[in-house]
């Protein structure tokens, strides 16, 4: 079968993006409406921190550093989304206040921030998603985020000298449940 895809350097590196539809499952740590800044100082506070020795250790970090930025991402899309919601009613009301001429000016103006809000929320997570949704990567990643911290201190301690258990058990639930 024919290839039909991009064939010049740029077409190509533009769908090489294309199953990076939202921030949760994305392959790359930064997109492309975060700040890289940001991520180079919170990976290296991951790092100052947990103070890896080798590369092993440092990939761990990395790792536990992407799970946390990963989760951010879903913080910021809840609290966008409920401003979104917010700013909807508040901006019907106000609508109600203008006369008939300015009401198409800031119909405009609220439809374009608007397209914006959406775009950004979306680009985080999916629309789709709804609240179970959100809440299994959620823990999904926090899941992730321990193992990985519990694999770290595992091989820390050996590193030292230290014994630590090959296997450890979380259990996570409702108080008292």
């Amino acid at each position: 079968m024919p290839q039909t895809g991009p064939k010049g350097p740029r077409g190509k590196a533009v769908v090489s993006r294309n199953a990076e539809k939202h921030g949760v499952l994305s392959t790359t740590p930064v997109l492309d409406i975060e700040d890289p800044a940001e991520w180079d100082a919170h990976l290296r506070g991951m790092i100052d921190s947990l103070q890896p020795e080798g590369h092993h250790e440092t990939v761990l970090v990395h790792n536990m550093a992407t799970y946390q930025w990963r989760k951010s991402r879903v913080v910021r899309y809840e609290t966008e989304m409920i401003s979104l919601h917010t700013d909807y009613e508040r901006e019907r009301e106000t609508l109600q206040l203008f006369n008939a001429k300015s009401v198409k000016e800031v119909v405009d103006l609220v439809r374009n921030d608007r397209k914006r809000r959406e775009f950004i929320a979306t680009r985080l997570i999916p629309g789709e998603m709804t609240g179970p949704m959100i809440m299994r990567y959620e823990a999904h990643l926090h899941r992730l985020y321990t193992q990985t911290l519990h694999e770290l201190e595992a091989v820390q301690t050996r590193r030292q000298g230290g014994t630590s258990p090959l296997t450890r058990f979380d259990i996570t639930g409702a108080p008292g449940g």
